[in-house]
């Protein structure tokens, strides 16, 4: 399992919405064996992404550009057969990723020939 890191204040904002979500879970046990991190209405069940996407929207944060700007940071540090595994996409998918960051990978695949 891999560990993101997160920008300061983003990893604050969810240090606080799990403790908010761990106080409503201890007040709504009997309804859900799981404490969701995004609780929806509902004590047993998450979050719809829906209102999910709408909440950060409020806040700031574009989910389309993050994203992008995420994968294609990615795409130049990693060969498109990694970042299909990574991002759970297409290796075609990856493969136009990777050629929108541009990166050259012969000497990637050369030092993985000689170990």
């Amino acid at each position: 399992m891999s560990i993101a890191r997160l920008p300061p204040r983003v990893d604050q904002l969810l240090l606080e919405q799990r403790k908010v979500s761990a106080e409503r879970w201890t007040i709504n046990q009997t309804a859900s064996t799981t404490p969701w991190l995004f609780p929806g209405q509902e004590p047993a069940r998450p979050i719809r992404s829906e209102y999910l996407g709408l909440l950060l929207r409020r806040h700031g944060f574009e989910g389309l550009a993050s994203r992008n700007s995420a994968r294609l940071a990615l795409a130049s540090d990693l060969p498109a057969s990694v970042l299909a595994d990574l991002t759970g996409t297409s290796i075609s998918n990856a493969t136009r990723w990777t050629g929108y960051a541009r990166r050259d990978w012969l000497d990637y695949i050369a030092s993985r020939t000689q170990t």
